[in-house]
């Protein structure tokens, strides 16, 4: 008898593979000057580069092509409908044959999203007012994709503005508990679903009060169990040996810090 698993998957052919990212709104600078605005949720960032995605045809790759400074503009979820505005109006004039007949032209980008331009420090472009989160970059390399469909645009990120309800206090840091990025998914618009964990790297992510106390007076401490209503978390001697004390934590981020120290431990399941 085979021990290999038996696969509940079916195989599919979806139109596009967009399981979930943020939506970002690029600005860039038209040949006269003006800038333009398009909706777009296709990148990714590793240190201070950002690397986008952009469409072939699209005013948004012509113009970095041309003049390689952008911004790129992060809207909370309750924006979705300025977004929206933008879906069906391009920058190109005329329409491109790929899309007339379901584009229009439209110039004023800014005025049609009912969103405000604000004067960016270190690139031409503006940036997007409402947009709680605003990266200033400049586009280093523009790559081709093997399809001809889009371009590659590595951008180095010069200089990151964040409204102050999303950043953290006295800290360069964002706070992901009031970080509401609106997220695209199979031409679906979500906001972002409650925390269920977070990673190890996390600067945020501290012990409970009590274990940290403990930590600081030398001791060592060890989860017991984690479930969803509490857990329990063995105070150690120094030599990490006696129990000392059982700590029950029931409060909802503790609960979840315990779950998490499981998951480091190779213990969580």
């Amino acid at each position: 008898m085979s021990d290999e698993p038996v696969s509940s998957h079916r195989v599919i052919e979806p139109s596009v593979l967009y399981v979930g990212t943020p939506v970002y709104l690029v600005a860039t600078s038209n040949p006269d000057g003006s800038p333009n605005l398009a909706p777009a949720s296709s990148h990714f960032a590793l240190g201070r580069t950002i690397v986008l995605g952009l469409e072939e045809g699209g005013q948004s790759l012509d113009n970095l092509r041309r003049s390689p400074e952008l911004t790129v503009n992060f809207p909370e979820a309750a924006q979705w409908r300025h977004v929206e505005r933008l879906a069906g109006v391009t920058g190109r004039d005329p329409v491109p044959s790929a899309k007339a007949g379901v584009y229009a032209f439209e110039p004023r980008k800014f005025e049609r999203a009912g969103l405000t331009p604000l004067a960016s420090q270190l690139v031409g472009p503006p940036r997007v007012a409402e947009a709680p989160l605003q990266l200033e970059a400049r586009a280093v390399r523009i790559t081709p994709a093997a399809n001809g469909e889009f371009g590659l645009v590595e951008a180095e990120v010069v200089r990151v503005h964040a409204a102050e309800r999303i950043a953290v206090a006295g800290t360069d840091h964002l706070d992901p508990a009031a970080w509401h990025p609106l997220i695209y998914a199979y031409r679906h618009f979500y906001d972002r679903g409650p925390e269920v964990g977070w990673t190890r790297k996390s600067p945020l992510a501290r012990a409970p009060e009590a274990v940290e106390r403990w930590e600081s007076a030398g001791g060592a401490w060890r989860i017991a169990r984690a479930g969803r209503e509490s857990a329990a978390v063995e105070l150690l001697r120094c030599d990490g040996g006696e129990v000392v004390e059982m700590l029950t934590l029931r409060e909802s981020r503790e609960l979840r810090w315990a779950a998490v120290q499981l998951a480091i431990s190779g213990e969580g399941r």
